[in-house]
């Protein structure tokens, strides 16, 4: 019996991730012929990039998150040396918070120990966090810690106040498992074709600066919410407001444009994404735009999630049986 070699997983668990739309953009990266040069400027959870890392298909990533605590937990893990010491960290944060499983004010006592000391850390050296030309042992805690919280707090959400800090409560009171060894390791190896920055994604690759002949450029920005109570993924300090949405609207127009460059965007489909990524871009011939239902990732209730719809908007035509063409 021939072993099926295992996927790459992303190493977060992440509200509004794209493991589920991943078989639909895989596929339709396929029509480019790869290896190709992959810009993201939005990466959050990666689901995309792991994936077509796994089929090969990327010579060189440029990835962006305006998050400095995302981009510190991929730079820490995408060394070996540091991986292999935030590993030993994350099983002894696991160990301790198993050990308590049944006892739940003490388990949320442990939980709310870890995000105070993570909150502090992180505001104590953040200055340098990023700056520093080798990672230190700041770098590794902080990313072990911030792996702990993404795996106990509820339904892998970040959020963050407005004094920078980590506030999201505590998870289920299961068995919790914070990492696969064999798959961190793999991710490791998947980052080694990428180049990491942290930044208002204006200022990165493409829309700054030179991109490849040969390419894909993957947006899957803060969405467009559909109701007022329903913006989870607005997860910055910063936030992504309304400004936000228009400006990205108009550096998308600029960038479907240029005839080299092959485009995926991702939202909510609703109408004011409609308008702003579909029907402004209307004149051009290059736009596909297609609907998509999802399974709702975030929910106190995993029984009662339902589906959602997500408008998939690329500059070439994409087969898939999932696919509504608008």
């Amino acid at each position: 019996m021939i072993n099926k070699i295992k996927p790459t997983q992303p190493p977060l668990k992440w509200a509004g991730g794209k493991r589920k739309m991943s078989s639909i953009i895989t596929a339709a990266a396929d029509s480019i012929e790869g290896p190709f040069m992959y810009y993201e400027p939005f990466f959050g959870g990666g689901a995309i990039f792991f994936s077509l890392f796994d089929k090969g298909l990327i010579r060189k990533a440029y990835l962006n998150d305006i998050v400095p605590q995302i981009v510190n937990f991929y730079l820490t893990i995408s060394k070996e040396s540091s991986l292999e010491e935030l590993i030993k960290e994350s099983k002894a944060i696991e160990e301790k918070f198993n050990n308590l499983i049944d006892n739940v004010e003490k388990r949320k006592k442990s939980y709310q120990e870890l995000k105070e000391d993570f909150n502090a850390e992180w505001l104590r050296n953040s200055s340098k966090i990023l700056t520093n030309k080798n990672l230190t042992k700041n770098n590794i805690n902080l990313a072990s810690k911030f792996l702990a919280l993404n795996k106990l707090g509820f339904n892998g959400m970040f959020r963050l106040n407005s004094r920078g800090e980590f506030n999201i409560p505590m998870g289920s009171t299961g068995t919790k498992s914070l990492l696969d060894v064999e798959n961190m390791h793999k991710v490791a190896k998947a980052l080694e074709k990428a180049t990491f920055t942290c930044d208002d994604y204006v200022n990165v690759k493409p829309f700054k600066g030179p991109i490849g002949g040969k390419n894909l450029i993957f947006l899957d920005p803060p969405y467009i919410p559909n109701s007022k109570t329903s913006n989870f993924t607005d997860y910055s300090a910063e936030g992504f407001n309304k400004e936000a949405h228009k400006n990205l609207s108009e550096k998308f127009s600029k960038l479907i444009n240029k005839n080299n460059t092959n485009v995926i965007l991702t939202n909510n489909y609703n109408q004011k994404s409609l308008k702003l990524f579909v029907e402004k871009n209307k004149e051009n011939n290059r736009i596909k735009a297609y609907k998509v239902k999802v399974m709702k990732s975030i929910s106190a209730n995993a029984t009662s999630r339902g589906t959602t719809e997500e408008l998939l908007v690329s500059t070439f035509p994409i087969n898939h049986e999932d696919l509504e063409e608008l």
